[in-house]
């Protein structure tokens, strides 16, 4: 049976609809595997405390989580094909690379970067037009965004930043532990508002994660330790509000 490639993309839209406003938290956008990664911790109560029971989670944003693994794929491929240029570029034999992938010879890694070249140029060619428009809409909203709100990022980062130590379990995770010593560096260099966001969101999935209650700083600075916290997830809230209008605003135009 041929593919309803109306129906396909209605059913990718409704997916993203949906992840944007259970799981998009602020993102400019939606990357595929870290969507996924977070249903699945959702739906699994992977970062559910003791004591305390898992999220309820539908079916449903399972079923959205599962339309991104086409796209994430093509990321992966992607990735693995800008690595191989890469280690290309800095004189590494195809043999090498057959090495670190896995294969048998330097024919199988020739190829397999030959096949990552032309799955890429499908991908980007298959792209719808109105998809493409509307990651750019959000992009453009988001930067304008951050442009006049810079200030005010900055502040909420470094207040987070400063009482990081209320939280020692951040300091045990290797994502979030890298997040702020990443939040740290932009701080200390140009502060770019989009980076400093996407790093804030990585520390809100765990200080705040969706459905669950926030994770409960200790020690003496612990209120202003909550307050910062609570701020930084009105900021993202704030950001999310921003991409969700461009998105009311283009359905409002394709009706």
């Amino acid at each position: 049976m041929a593919i309803d490639h109306v129906k396909r993309q209605r059913t990718r839209d409704a997916a993203e609809e949906l992840l944007r406003a259970r799981y998009g938290e602020g993102r400019n956008y939606l990357d595929p595997i870290r969507v996924m990664q977070d249903v699945r911790a959702q739906a699994f109560g992977y970062f559910v405390r003791e004591g305390e029971e898992a999220p309820e989670v539908p079916a449903e944003d399972l079923l959205a989580a599962l339309t991104q693994v086409e796209e994430a794929r093509a990321r992966l491929d992607a990735l693995e094909r800008d690595l191989i240029r890469g280690a290309r570029n800095r004189g590494a034999s195809w043999q090498k690379i057959a090495d670190s992938l896995g294969m048998a010879n330097r024919q199988a890694a020739e190829a397999r970067a030959t096949r990552l070249e032309r799955a890429a140029e499908s991908h980007s060619r298959d792209r719808d037009v109105p998809t493409q428009r509307r990651e750019r809409a959000r992009q453009r909203a988001v930067e304008a965004w951050c442009a006049v709100h810079q200030a005010r990022i900055r502040q909420t980062v470094q207040r987070l930043v400063d009482v990081a130590e209320a939280w020692p379990q951040l300091a045990e995770d290797f994502l979030t532990s890298h997040s702020l010593r990443a939040l740290e560096n932009r701080l200390n260099g140009d502060g770019d508002g989009v980076k400093l966001l996407d790093d804030l969101e990585t520390l809100r999935t765990r200080l705040a994660p969706h459905g669950q209650p926030p994770l409960e700083p200790a020690g003496e600075r612990a209120r202003e330790a909550a307050q910062a916290r609570d701020a930084a997830v009105a900021l993202l809230s704030d950001l999310a509000a921003v991409r969700l209008e461009v998105d009311a605003a283009r359905m409002s135009t394709v009706r």
